[in-house]
């Protein structure tokens, strides 16, 4: 499909007939249906039945629709990037990270960025941890931040800061009040498992092998965030990289740190070749700010 297609097929899918969709588009309902046609056509399989004067999706459609949004939106932010050429103006910055950072880290640090920048466009997104450096390098975003095991530094990450995993337990365990806290001591069952990145995972297993042989009654999840908030619903105990809790309201819940100490990199990634912008250090500075004096 081109962009044209991509246009007419999300739009039919979401308003259900080729007029509505036509109107939505400012052309007439018979170029709706003729593009339709086209592109079954070419592809060699229907998108849409008509039933009862509305055009319903195939199962095919469907299964085309999470894809064709996906580029919708690739193509909406092309659109932007390209405006901004056109004027002249290179005055965004694109940032990616973790999701855990995301949803905490991120915005605190935009919220100073945008004192400092106040036109500076900011696009912040949520990626994976290990497909963040690939996105990077392909120039989809000018600044990656990713938490690693210490010993996984290497040249191609600048760091940002080093810390450690920490047990965050509810404020009234029997071990909110010890300052360091050894898998010894933890009850299996209390462990909320936070299985997202295969090199932290492993990172712990290296010094508690039980942390691969979870209870079937056991809580896991794949976010940070989740993990600390059923901690302070009182479901359990988790074990995080410290990073995660920048910006967390730590109200309800205690923070230890895990012995044996298993040392993390908070990690920057640039794109190669390219002269850093000046608000990749701005917001490098603002992360500097929010994560304070807490972690090293």
């Amino acid at each position: 499909m081109d962009r044209r297609e991509v246009a007419v097929f999300l739009a039919v899918m979401r308003l259900g007939s080729a007029t509505a969709a036509a109107a939505a588009l400012g052309c007439a309902q018979p170029s709706i249906s003729k593009t339709i046609a086209l592109v079954e056509r070419r592809l060699g399989f229907r998108l849409f039945d008509r039933v009862g004067g509305r055009l319903s999706p195939t199962f095919e459609a469907e299964l085309v629709l999470e894809e064709a949004m996906r580029i919708e939106d690739e193509l909406s932010r092309f659109d932007r990037y390209l405006d901004n050429v056109r004027g002249l103006r290179t005055g965004q910055l694109r940032v990616a990270a973790t999701p855990a950072l995301a949803l905490s880290l991120l915005p605190l640090a935009a919220a100073i960025v945008r004192k400092d920048l106040p036109g500076f466009g900011l696009v912040l997104d949520m990626q994976l941890n290990h497909e963040i450096p690939a996105m990077v390098e392909r120039r989809q975003y000018d600044l990656g931040l990713a938490v690693i095991p210490t010993a996984d530094e290497s040249a191609a990450v600048d760091v940002v800061r080093r810390g450690r995993i920490v047990c965050v337990s509810p404020a009234g365990h029997a071990l909110a009040s010890s300052p360091a806290i050894r898998w010894e001591q933890i009850d299996p069952a209390e462990i909320i498992y936070v299985t997202t990145d295969a090199r932290l995972v492993a990172l712990l297993a290296a010094v508690a092998p039980e942390f691969l042989r979870r209870l079937r009654s056991a809580t896991e999840t794949n976010r940070y965030t989740i993990a600390v908030n059923l901690v302070r619903q009182g479901l359990g105990l988790t074990l995080v990289d410290e990073f995660t809790l920048a910006g967390h309201d730590l109200e309800g819940v205690a923070v230890g740190a895990f012995e044996p100490a298993l040392n993390v990199s908070l990690v920057s990634v640039t794109p190669p070749s390219r002269k850093a912008k000046t608000a990749v250090r701005h917001f490098l500075d603002a992360v500097d700010v929010v994560l304070g004096s807490g972690a090293g």
